[in-house]
């Protein structure tokens, strides 16, 4: 479909369709993709989308996670919001009565201390906005920071295509050694 689409050489009907893929669960009846109709309101600016598993998400974003990040609709590809702190602070106040908390976040499921930590991979492309969040250097010998230049959010971990840029390449090549290498060690154990 996708193809057929694209030899026409529109790009944006194109990214329609594209769209379509990811947003359309109405066997391809709906003729327009409107955030604002489409999603609820909520502390993630990139999205919750709709029912219950979006209000799960909104209220987690309202208690562990801190997603003050703005757009510009210049650097990405989000409207142009002015998404700060006290902008998400007083969101979740008003709609759950409750406020981020960052460190619990960071002490309860990521601490910044992995020193016995170990056989850990963390990935991180650099076209994802999140990225600036993660651990982006080695903690130690078996616990690795990967640095994706040309990936977006997750892509290392989905399945190859023709189209991958070489970093996310390199980045699978990466993760498939170590993880090999942390079985053989296992193996010996």
């Amino acid at each position: 479909m996708l193809d057929e689409v694209d030899e026409g050489g529109d790009e944006v009907t194109a990214l329609a369709v594209a769209a379509g893929l990811f947003y359309n669960g109405t066997a391809g009846t709906k003729q327009c993709f409107d955030i604002y109709e489409d999603f609820i309101e909520c502390a993630d600016l990139t999205g919750c989308g709709t029912g219950p598993a979006a209000v799960a998400w909104d209220f987690q974003c309202c208690t562990e996670f801190q997603l003050a990040v703005p757009s510009n609709n210049v650097t990405d590809m989000f409207p142009p919001l002015t998404w700060s702190k006290d902008v998400v602070d007083k969101y979740c106040k008003n709609k759950y009565g409750v406020t981020p908390d960052p460190v619990r976040a960071s002490l309860s499921y990521w601490s910044a201390d992995f020193r016995a930590a170990s056989n850990i991979i963390f990935s991180n492309g650099l076209l994802d906005p999140w990225h600036a969040g993660g651990v982006l250097e080695d903690v130690n010998e078996s616990v690795k920071a990967i640095i994706v230049k040309d990936g977006a959010h997750h892509l290392d971990l989905r399945g190859s295509n023709k189209a991958d840029p070489e970093s996310v390449i390199t980045a699978r090549q990466q993760e498939v050694q170590l993880i090999s290498q942390w079985l053989r060690e296992g193996g010996e154990e």
